[in-house]
């Protein structure tokens, strides 16, 4: 079944995996977008890209993912992060599209010593990860058919990320200091594009 999939976000880790899996022989119309072109918190600008392009999926993977600079700029992490999804999730309520949403483990409270099952109790413990629970809350009341997809410590050839520091740091330095109270399970975006 031939589909027409609008994904945002699409020059993140995700967006650029899933763009090199359009590429291979998808049956599928594929319309990438990202913040200069598709502003997904305006929604006549997203009610137009979807009657334009007749969407059967959208695949959110635009968020505001600086989860240390969200606590010093909670209104911009809100606006993309909730506001943003709610957007995007009434306009697949009023054409009948899905939307996957990419969201995050931060929606938890970090306080497991085991991984989070679907339906652990959300206890987020910053902006980033409250704003992102809002983002997923405002989906689930939309009304809309969706999916959402927690991941955590995403990375990939693009874009900063944990690996590639850690890499980066292994080949310049005799000694490195890292964070001992973190614990995560490292994500390659090209997996959770296929997924």
């Amino acid at each position: 079944l031939e589909m027409n999939i609008l994904v945002t976000g699409c020059k993140g880790q995700l967006g650029t995996e899933l763009q090199k899996l359009a590429t291979l022989s998808s049956p599928h119309q594929w319309f990438f977008t990202d913040v200069d072109t598709l502003d997904i918190c305006n929604d006549t600008a997203v009610e137009a890209c979807f009657e334009a392009n007749h969407i059967d999926t959208c695949i959110n993977c635009a968020a505001y993912t600086a989860v240390d600079k969200a606590e010093d700029e909670p209104d911009l992490a809100n606006l993309v992060n909730a506001l943003a999804p709610k957007v995007l999730a009434e306009a697949c309520k009023r054409h009948n599209a899905l939307l996957i949403h990419v969201s995050t483990d931060y929606v938890f409270g970090g306080d497991a010593h085991e991984p989070y099952k679907v339906d652990a109790t959300i206890n987020p413990q910053s902006v980033y990860g409250r704003t992102k629970a809002e983002g997923e809350r405002l989906i689930r009341e939309s009304g809309c058919n969706y999916m959402i997809v927690r991941t955590a410590w995403l990375y990939s050839s693009v874009g900063k990320n944990f690996v590639k520091t850690m890499l980066m740091l292994g080949d310049t330095k005799d000694e490195i200091n890292v964070v001992a109270d973190q614990k995560g399970c490292p994500t390659w975006a090209h997996d959770l594009a296929i997924a």
